[in-house]
């Protein structure tokens, strides 16, 4: 925590998936799996290790979403904030964002603000949509705090825990959260300055982190992560599987050497 007009801020990041390690990484799929959070996701079934495994390397090569793992001043995740279905040609996508059942109190509204800014600002859009499930009332009210507009509601859309359940369709303009947002902060400062968000993002450049050391541990946990895959995949298949993963960690392999060879040119 710091200091700020002698208060306590909590310091919280968000930091690309990608560049948190093994164990942090993995630690997100307990939270995706709490009760919580299961019940207005979605997929709402229990998450297993491999499937966890593919949905990170998924996103890794998926240049149509950006995820976020939201970090306390101890490095430990406390959810996640992605945007998805990102169209640059219409300029617009869909987001979404869950935390941990014991990071709430107010956490929700900073991060909805700061994420919401962030996109705006950092992403060129000008259209940010959502969907949420039929009967989650406190995120509906929560994202019309925040400026979205009702734009629909989908009756009988998905399937959850044998019954058809509704999703109501938001959607906000950056026109709208342009001329909005001075007002919102105002009306929230209190909450908001109990907190220091920060949101790690290359803009220039997103894929890679600015210093080479960063991009070395960030090239090792992909690696790490291959390798539990294929262990996977040799324990519950057949060895023919791994070759494909085997390529992936040869190639990163030679990645990591030639970031060290970066490094050691600095």
């Amino acid at each position: 925590m710091t200091e700020q007009n002698g208060k306590r801020t909590r310091e919280i990041k968000l930091v690309p998936l990608a560049f948190i390690t093994t164990e942090s990484q993995l630690k997100i799929r307990e939270i995706r799996n709490e009760d919580n959070v299961r019940k207005w996701m979605f997929m709402d079934h229990i998450i297993k290790l491999n499937e966890h495994l593919g949905w990170i390397n998924k996103i890794k090569t998926d240049k149509s979403q950006i995820v976020f793992v939201i970090m306390n001043e101890d490095q430990c995740p406390l959810g996640v904030a992605n945007v998805s279905a990102i169209d640059t040609i219409n300029k617009k996508a869909d987001w979404a964002y869950y935390l941990t059942q014991n990071a709430r109190g107010g956490l929700g509204s900073v991060i909805e603000y700061s994420f919401i800014n962030f996109i705006f600002a950092s992403l060129g859009l000008q259209k940010l949509n959502c969907e949420v499930i039929e009967g989650n009332k406190a995120v509906v009210k929560l994202h019309k705090k925040f400026l979205f507009q009702d734009e629909g509601f989908r009756k009988s859309n998905i399937l959850k825990e044998g019954k058809y359940v509704g999703v109501h369709l938001l959607g906000l303009t950056k026109k709208d959260w342009d001329n909005g947002k001075d007002q919102i902060f105002e009306k929230y400062n209190k909450l908001f300055n109990k907190f220091s968000i920060t949101i790690e993002w290359n803009k220039d450049n997103p894929d890679k982190k600015k210093h080479p050391l960063d991009e070395i541990e960030a090239a090792r946990a992909r690696n790490n992560l291959n390798w539990m895959n294929i262990l996977r995949l040799v324990l519950e298949l057949s060895p023919e599987h791994g070759k494909a993963l085997v390529t992936d960690i040869r190639n990163i392999d030679k990645e990591i050497s030639a970031l060290t060879d970066k490094l050691i040119s600095l």
